[in-house]
Order: C-alpha cells, then sequence, then structure tokens
C-alpha cells in the first residue's frame, strides 16, 4: 500500500485490513473464467437438478432423477468419470481412480451415477464413507440401486470383516477415554517409579526430611510428580496413536524411539532433562500385545489398525470399492482401503478415491492429505496399473463471485509450503446465481449463517446478534407488530416480511451441532471459574488443580480438546464470565430451535462441512493471510515449479505452514454460500492489498534501495503496514500477486 513517508498507523487508518473493509461495500459481476457447457453422455441422459436443500440435511449434492423431468445432463467433468467406470468390467480389476472434487461440484451425484453403471456390469460395491451421519445418507441414496451397494465408515468395514485373533474372540469397542484411564490405572506405579529414578530433583527432596519448611516442599514436588507421571501416561496413550495412523509394522513400532510422541521428545529435551530412549514405544508396544491377547480393551482406531496389518478380508464377490471424503484419512486408512485393497495378489479390487486437499479439515485426527497426493507412487513400480486421475470443479452450489473468493484461497494455497502436496485447480461457478459479497458492515437477509473456526467465537457472535436485535426492537418499538396478537382471521401475509417473522419480538438462534455439548461446557466453565477466583472447585475431576494456570497448562500438554472452549471463555469474559454463560444459556440453548426455523444460525467450519446455506458470514477469527519471504532453495513453491536459475534469489509465498489445516477451514466456509457471502476485514485486507500492490508503478529496477528506505515520496509496505519494502522485495510480491490472475484463468 503507497504511504506518505513519515505518517504514522494512526494518519494512514490504522489497521490495514479494518481500513480496507470500510471501504469496500458491495461487489458484483466479477469476472472470472466461463463454465464449460455440460455435454450429453453417450448413453443414458441423467438428471441434475437444482435443489433447496435443507440446511441441516447433511447434503452438499443435488438431487438425482431419471430423465423425464428435465432437460439437464451430467457435466462433461462427471461424464467422464461415469464413462470410464463403465469400461471398466468385473475381470479388469486392480485401477485405482483418483477424483478431486471441489466445493459443491456434485460428487456424490456423480458417484450415484457411477454406481448405477458399474451395478449394470456386475460389480459389487462397497461405499466407504467418513462418519455415520454420512452412512445413514448414504443408505437413503444408494436405496434404489440394490443390495449390490453396502454403505459403511471405515471402522464399521474393518470391525465387519476383521479376522479375530480366535474364533470366539470378543471385541466391544470402547471410546479413547477408556483405553487412557486403563493406562493410568494400570501403568500409574510403573511410571512413576520410572520418573522417580531419572527426573532430577527427587533424591533432594527425600533427603530434606526433618523440618516444616522441607515437608511442605515435600509435598508440593509430590504434586508436580504427579502432574508429571500423568503427563507421561498421556504421551504413551499418544505414542500408540500415532504409530495407529501409520501404515507401519508392530515391530517397526519398537524398533527404536521414532514413533515416541513429538512433544514428549521435546518435554524431555527442555523441561525434564532425562532420555526417555525407548520407554514409550515399549509401553505402546506391551498395551498392543495385551489388547489382542485379551488383557486390555480395545478402541476404535485399534482394530483399524489390526486390520491394516492384515487381518481384514472382504468377501469374494465386492469388485469395487468408492471412498468418499479420502482427503480426511490417515495413511493407515489409506493403505488398508486403497493400497492393499488394489495390490492384492489373489483378488485385487478397483478403487474409486474422491477427496480434496483443499477440505481437509482433520489434521488434529490424523488426517494427512499428502498421502491422498501421493497414492500414485506405490502404484508407479511393480505390474500394477497407473492411477487414473480426474476432477470435479463446477460448483452447482454458486456463482462466480463466490468462485473467485474460493479460487483465491487455492492460489494462495497453490503458492506457500503447502503447494508440495496440492495439485491446484479453479472452481468454476455454476449456479444461474451470480452472487453477491458484502463486508462485514453491511447486514444480511434472514435467514442466515454465522461460520466460526471456533465455538468461542460463535458465543460471542451469538450474543451480539441478540444484542443489536433488542436495540433495534427499542428504536423501532412503534413499527413492530406482535403477530401472535393479531386476529386468526387477520391475512397476515400482507404484512412486509420482517414484521411475519417476528413472533413476540423473538430472534430465532440455532447451533448447527451438539446443544449436550455446549451445555457440558458451561457448567465445567462456572466451575473452572472458581479457580480464576482463587476458589476451590467443587467437580472431584477438576480437584486437583491448584490455579487457573495450572488447568490451562494440563489443557495444554495433555491436548484436552474438551476443555480449549473453558480456557479460551475465562480469558476472554473474565468476571463477567457467568453472566454472560447464563444468557447464551437462556436465550439460545434452552430455547432450542429447529435450524429449519431459525433467523441465524450459529455454525464452526467443521461443523458446516457438506452443508449450504442461502446467506453466510464468515467470521474474523480465522487464520491471518500474509506474505513471508524465503530464499528460493526453501521455498516449496519454487521447488515444485522446477526452476533451474538462481537459487539464492529471494522468493515472496504466503505464509502458512506445510502441514496443517487452517487456510482449508476458510475454503470450507466461504464455499458454503448459494446467494450472498460476508467476508471479514481479514479477507479485504489481503484482496485489497493484492490489488493495490499491482495498480501501483514499479519502482525502476535499476535503483537501488536497502531494506526499510523509502524511494522518493511514497513507499510500499508490507500488509500491515509495519515494514517499509526493498526494490527486490518488491519486485518478489508484484511476480507473486501477477500471477493470480493467470491462476483463475486456469494457468498453473
Amino acid at each position: 500500500m503507497r504511504r506518505k513517508r513519515g505518517h504514522s498507523d494512526d494518519e494512514s487508518g490504522g489497521d490495514t485490513a479494518t481500513a480496507s473493509a470500510m471501504r469496500v461495500k458491495r461487489v458484483r459481476n466479477i469476472p472470472v473464467t466461463i463454465p464449460s457447457p455440460a455435454v450429453p453422455c453417450n448413453t443414458a441422459v441423467y438428471v441434475i437438478s437444482d435443489t433447496d436443500s435443507n440446511s441441516d440435511s447433511g447434503s452438499d449434492v443435488l438431487e438425482v432423477r431419471q430423465v423425464g423431468t428435465s432437460k439437464k445432463t451430467p457435466t462433461k467433468e462427471q461424464a467422464a468419470i461415469i464413462d470410464y467406470g463403465k469400461k471398466l468390467s468385473i475381470r479388469d480389476l486392480g485401477q485405482v481412480v483418483r477424483i478431486v472434487a471441489g466445493a459443491g461440484t456434485g460428487k456424490t451425484t456423480t458417484l450415484h451415477l457411477l454406481a448405477e453403471e458399474l451395478v449394470k456390469a456386475s460389480h459389487s460395491i462397497l461405499y466407504i464413507v467418513y462418519n455415520k451421519v454420512a452412512q445413514k445418507d448414504a443408505e437413503e441414496r444408494f436405496h434404489s440401486i440394490g443390495s449390490k451397494v453396502q454403505c459403511r465408515t471405515m471402522h464399521g468395514a474393518a470391525l465387519h470383516y476383521l479376522q479375530r485373533p480366535t474364533a470366539d474372540f470378543d471385541i466391544s469397542p470402547v471410546d479413547d477415554s477408556v483405553v487412557q484411564q486403563k493406562i493410568e490405572a494400570e501403568y500409574m506405579i510403573r511410571v512413576s517409579t520410572w520418573m522417580r529414578e531419572r527426573y532430577a530433583g527427587s533424591g533432594d527432596q527425600r533427603s530434606n526430611a526433618g523440618s516444616r519448611q522441607a515437608g511442605n516442599e515435600r509435598s508440593q514436588f509430590e504434586k508436580a510428580h504427579l502432574v508429571r507421571v500423568k503427563l507421561a501416561l498421556f504421551y504413551v496413550f499418544k505414542t500408540l496413536e500415532f504409530w495407529y495412523r501409520s501404515t507401519r509394522t508392530r515391530e517397526e513400532l519398537t524398533e527404536n524411539d521414532f514413533w515416541t510422541y513429538y512433544p514428549a521428545k521435546l518435554k524431555h529435551k527442555d523441561d525434564w532433562n532425562f532420555r526417555h530412549e525407548k520407554f514409550y514405544v515399549n509401553l505402546a508396544g506391551e498395551i498392543w500385545d495385551r489388547m489382542w491377547t485379551g488383557g486390555f480393551p480395545i478402541n476404535h482406531d485399534s482394530y483399524l489398525k489390526y486390520a491394516q496389518l492384515g487381518y481384514m478380508q472382504l468377501p469374494s464377490h465386492i469388485t469395487t470399492i468408492l471412498m468418499d471424503e479420502s482427503q480426511d484419512s490417515s495413511a493407515c486408512q489409506l493403505d488398508l482401503f486403497v493400497t492393499q485393497l488394489a495390490k492384492s495378489p489373489t483378488k485385487p479390487r478397483n478403487v474409486f478415491i474422491v477427496g480434496d486437499a483443499a477440505q481437509s479439515i482433520y489434521y488434529f485426527r490424523g488426517a494427512r492429505p499428502k498421502e491422498l497426493a501421493q497414492i500414485h507412487e506405490k502404484f508407479e513400480r511393480g505390474p500394477f496399473k497407473a492411477v487414473a486421475d480426474f476432477r470435479l470443479t463446477q460448483s452447482f452450489r454458486f456463482g462466480p463471485n463466490v468462485a473467485r473468493v474460493a479460487n483465491t484461497l487455492l492460489y494462495i494455497k497453490a503458492n506457500s509450503p503447502q503447494a508440495k502436496d496440492f495439485n491446484p485447480y479453479i472452481l468454476v461457478g455454476g449456479s444461474p446465481i451470480d452472487g453477491e459479497l458484502v463486508s462485514e458492515d453491511e447486514t444480511l437477509p434472514f435467514p442466515y449463517t454465522i461460520i466460526a473456526r471456533s465455538r468461542l467465537q460463535l458465543i460471542m457472535k451469538g450474543l451480539l446478534v441478540l444484542a443489536e436485535f433488542r436495540r433495534q426492537q427499542l428504536t423501532q418499538a412503534d413499527q413492530i407488530i406482535d403477530v401472535d396478537e393479531i386476529p386468526s382471521t387477520y391475512d397476515t401475509s400482507v404484512l412486509p416480511t420482517p414484521q411475519r417473522r417476528r413472533i413476540k419480538n423473538r430472534m430465532k438462534i440455532a447451533l448447527n451441532g451438539n446443544v449436550g455439548e455446549y451445555k457440558k461446557s458451561i457448567k465445567d466453565a462456572l466451575d473452572i471459574f472458581q479457580l480464576f477466583l482463587n476458589k476451590r472447585p467443587k467437580m472431584d475431576k477438576f480437584k486437583e488443580y491448584e490455579s487457573f494456570d495450572d488447568f490451562e497448562k494440563d489443557v495444554s500438554d495433555r491436548e484436552l480438546g474438551e476443555y480449549k472452549l473453558i480456557v479460551m471463555l475465562v480469558n476472554e469474559y473474565k468476571e463477567e464470565l457467568p453472566g454472560v454463560l447464563a444468557e447464551f444459556e437462556k436465550e439460545i440453548l434452552e430455547k432450542a430451535f429447529k435450524l429449519t426455523e431459525a433467523d441465524v444460525i450459529l455454525s464452526t467450519a467443521h461443523q458446516s462441512k457438506g452443508l449450504e446455506y442461502d446467506h453466510v458470514e464468515v467470521c474474523d477469527d480465522f487464520l491471518t493471510l500474509d506474505v513471508q519471504e524465503k530464499p528460493r532453495q526453501q521455498s516449496q513453491t519454487w521447488k515444485k515449479a522446477s526452476q533451474a536459475v538462481d537459487p539464492n534469489k529471494m522468493e515472496m509465498e504466503f505464509n502458512l505452514k506445510a502441514w496443517g489445516d487452517d487456510l482449508n477451514l476458510w475454503y470450507v466456509a466461504v464455499t458454503r454460500p448459494k446467494k450472498i457471502l460476508k467476508l471479514p476485514a481479514k479477507w479485504w485486507g489481503i484482496h485489497e492489498y493484492m490489488t493495490n500492490f499491482l495498480t501501483t508503478v514499479p519502482l525502476p529496477a535499476d535503483v537501488e534501495s536497502k531494506a526499510g528506505e523509502p524511494f522518493g515520496e511514497l513507499v510500499l509496505t508490507n500488509l500491515d503496514g509495519s515494514k517499509q519494502l526493498n526494490v527486490q522485495q518488491e519486485v518478489a510480491l508484484r511476480e507473486l500477486f501477477s500471477k493470480l490472475a493467470p491462476f483463475l484463468d486456469g494457468q498453473f
């Protein structure tokens, strides 16, 4: 952004992102790539019709019907996949087909049409979905095809077809928490002894017995010792979980300490100061062995790992696997359902894997989209068929304006450290509705959905919506009609729509998610709040903590995800917390409005996956989009482009971690709306920065400028205005931003 030399941030408008948002009002008719027209199949014509889908249906696809009710046909991309499937006979097996499906591109419709053709060719299909909700939805959708399509979750299929150690071996899966409790109960003494023998200072504590001061110190040491032991026991479980998600064997688990949970390694190195060697992997291996001899409870990931180790046997009549949402699979899951089944020497299967690395949002559960991106490498050697690749890029959900936002995020991903595991594509907005983009100071029409990264942000937004509604009621009280007070004979349809929607002046706010989890979190938060007030909590599960700081540290160290919201709530609201939670519970949780009747729906990005809404507001708690400078040899973007000149030149790329799903949550959130997308200041900040950067006059290439030294009267700065750019940095940024337009035109 150009600023006059010497002007302060206050003079230039303060925060760049906020200032940008205030200037941007409404964006329409943004030029984008024209959608490719649909082409008819060579065989039967199918209908893909636009439907007014329910926001709580769990569906992101379009209705499928037989010919006769519409003239629409599958897109060219959909037809290519269906036609390819029709060519695969039951004697032509071992083929892996990878389908990259962008948001709203009708992937489930495509799989349904594909399944119909495969069944006609005498194939029997196992359709793998991500969770139970998706399984139920798939069973309803695929019911018309008949019994030759089974719908199961990954875990359900693994358990159903598992070869148990003995015929009468009982598997009654338990939750992870049960396994963790069992580890604590059975290994507490052993880990405690190990910790006392190695942790520095324990001997000193024992030798100082005799004085009151020594007794107090010993008591404090014992409390600290118990915390360390519990953390070490947690590391044992996480080591086991880390190995579960890999493709490695039981023998490889204990060969060395490679599979030791990484935070445990850091803890020993930076805090505890003693070597753990193979302690964690050996204990994890022992627990694993006990599971499969009947001496330890088995959790869900345990039996899936057991299946991957060679103990799953599919019936011979199943010839084809359709695997949906594969971007959220672990290496273990892809190996079990793709590599092993396609490579089987006795009965290979055809495997269709559908996924999108840009929509992988479960990294914390072991999702590794890079495994999907690299799956073809497993079939490059040996007598195997090469992986066939297809794409679905025409979105039926939204038009070109929303597609423009989504594609900009895809461009950011393709020009970041995540480029190495991402095959870029662009979405075509195929909806007949162009869609609108609005800034955060505009009001969305009811009903609309607020999508946030965190539940804390949803609670805050819900309360803000209520406060604004009450303010409007006070200022417009004489214009509001209480519908319940109107005689039943009165035609309310003649009233203005906003007045018809108001019933006793209530704003109906609904949660997309488990209301019970919010209620439990509130109950726990009020008890933990006692620690914040330097009082003792009442619940037994919290009595071990001496202070709120202790609780916060334990939540971080032991990754107690169920309590992260509580920590955020206490830190955000402090003394006001009880009143805030009481209002949220009374006005939103207790009223429990249905999603179908709500004026406003609150949803996290994770909960919104697979859903669509007419109007969406994206909150400002997503990742800040920024750029960073790197030497070319360290830049994943440059490495992928295989440029062979000037490897020491500085390169600009977007500032993302090489792993994780922060940017993907952005992408999922902005691809939910069908009509209007309300974007936060964070978005408009990076958008206007890129646009303005390219419209300013470049500095002369031969001008020498040192970092931080302004050129002439005006200078270019980084995104937040805190650093002036030198000529080399300016050139690198122009090169980065100038590639956006060609990217949107399909030039990768």
